[in-house]
């Protein structure tokens, strides 16, 4: 057994968060701002990096034994600060309240006093997940380092090591719950899911408060909550209870590595409407763009442009740590840019019928396409240091398709009503013009067939590849894709219904 226990500084557990005087007195360290009381993970991670390189024989043996699982830790502690402080930047945090805002109300335009709410709650979801991060490398540190049976003349190193290094951040961890519980206590947190380490909390607003941080360090803050739970409480009628929330968001995204837009109708079931993302894939790929040193975020260029745009690029990187915010800036125009491509296509179908268009497409064949361009056009890339001199560059394919999940869901899916999207038959008037406009391709197609042995070979053997190339040189890819979706690989073998202009094909 080693000779070193944890033992916390203070039950934190046991402060009341409405309990303003001994909350201000601990929560001293944070009082200049979240990642000012955060930013000590950073510093003991890199502290501890450097001091073990000073351990002594037997301790140095030991820690060679366990250097992987040290070495791990103490990079995923960096890695983790790195995330929260990029999250908690302001820009991150107002484009992310700006994202979430309609996640929490129903206003037709947003109003700032309510954003700063949501601000708030994002800020809280952020550190609750780093904080169970972190802590849980924290201590993967104190039992490596508890279980050294060093020498009595070498356990000052471990002392040093363990009680002013690693257990103060154990100790910072339990601190940051106590600041979680009294945000919790700001915002009214009623509800918190955990899926996959993702936190998302629903609170209640009241106009009567600023959300602001400095409210979470007011004297005061207990008096004006219980003044509007009071308030809130008188109108209440007698005899009546208060109903729990109501989800007020239709939202398709079930998990945060699942967007399913499916309806309630037998059309709308299928996996064209599914997107999933492979979690440990997206992992690896978000720490990679984070790494990166360089994006490739033109929507096409010349290579002339190219080479200026990345010696651009690299000039800058430096001062830009931000290259995941970045990156899903880009991403964001992308899809718009994607989208805006695909309805130029849509000749013979109404600029009112656009969203459910977009719908009945799908997000997973939106993807197909929008990957098609990236390659296509050599855009969407990211650039990172491998060793030395060489680089790779890679397309995160899990990482565009998460990113898509949330724009998918606020710019499909939720223009969209529920009854449109299960209704038999705007699906039918769809494929109508679908079918309708397919036809009038594939009467001139057939003629061209006819004429090449080839192709005539591939129509009668059935080679879906060969006659998808086909329509991909005489049309587009985009109305290939299309096609696809709607009416199948087999599409060229629909009857015609194009009065006797079929006759022109026959033998």
């Amino acid at each position: 057994m080693g000779a070193f226990s944890y033992q916390p500084e203070f039950n934190y557990d046991a402060i009341n968060p409405a309990d303003s005087v001994e909350i201000i007195k601990h929560l001293l360290p944070f009082k200049g701002g979240f990642l000012k009381g955060l930013e000590a993970h950073l510093v003991n991670a890199d502290n501890v990096q450097k001091y073990l390189a000073t351990a002594p024989g037997e301790t140095r043996k030991e820690i060679n034994k366990n250097l992987k699982t040290i070495d791990a830790a103490l990079v995923a502690i960096m890695r983790l600060y790195g995330h929260v402080e990029n999250e908690l930047s302001s820009r991150v945090l107002d484009t992310a309240a700006q994202r979430e805002y309609y996640n929490h109300f129903v206003d037709s335009e947003i109003e700032e006093h309510k954003l700063e709410f949501v601000k708030l709650i994002r800020a809280y979801e952020v550190i609750k997940e780093f904080n169970v991060d972190v802590s849980e490398q924290w201590w993967s540190l104190a039992h490596v380092f508890e279980a050294f049976n060093a020498p009595s003349g070498e356990k000052q190193f471990l002392e040093q090591v363990l009680t002013y290094r690693i257990y103060p951040r154990i100790d910072l961890c339990n601190l940051t719950n106590l600041l979680l519980r009294r945000l919790g206590y700001l915002l009214k947190i009623n509800h918190e899911e955990v899926v996959a380490g993702k936190v998302t909390v629903r609170g209640e607003y009241t106009s009567q408060l600023q959300y602001t941080y400095s409210s979470v360090f007011r004297e005061d803050l207990s008096a004006i909550i219980e003044v509007y739970a009071a308030d809130k409480k008188s109108d209440v009628p007698a005899g009546h209870t208060v109903e729990p929330a109501k989800e007020i968001r239709d939202t398709a995204i079930k998990s945060p590595y699942l967007l399913d837009t499916r309806g309630s109708e037998q059309f709308n079931q299928t996996h064209a409407y599914v997107l999933e993302i492979n979690q440990s894939r997206f992992a690896l790929e978000e720490a990679k763009v984070r790494r990166s040193i360089y994006v490739e975020t033109h929507l096409g260029a010349e290579d002339e442009a190219l080479r200026q745009d990345l010696i651009r690029k690299f000039i800058s990187a430096a001062r830009n740590k931000d290259r995941e915010g970045e990156y899903r800036t880009f991403l964001y125009s992308y899809f718009q840019f994607t989208r805006d491509t695909l309805l130029m296509q849509l000749t013979n179908i109404p600029q009112e019928e656009h969203n459910l268009f977009m719908y009945h497409f799908g997000p997973l064949f939106f993807i197909k396409i929008c990957t098609h361009f990236m390659r296509v056009g050599r855009t969407g890339y990211v650039h990172r240091h491998l060793k030395r001199n060489q680089m790779v560059r890679e397309l995160p394919f899990e990482y565009v398709k998460y990113t898509l999940k949330e724009w998918w869901d606020n710019n499909v899916y939720l223009q969209v009503s529920r009854s449109e999207r299960n209704s038999v038959v705007a699906y039918e008037n769809l494929l109508d013009r679908i079918r309708h406009e397919w036809q009038e391709h594939q009467l001139r197609l057939l003629v061209i067939i006819k004429k090449d042995s080839a192709l005539l070979r591939a129509l009668n053997i059935h080679d879906v590849q060969t006659l998808g190339q086909l329509v991909e040189s005489q049309i587009s890819y985009l109305y290939h894709v299309k096609i696809l979706r709607f009416l199948g690989q087999d599409f060229f073998y629909l009857p015609l219904h194009i009065g006797t202009g079929a006759d022109k094909i026959s033998t």
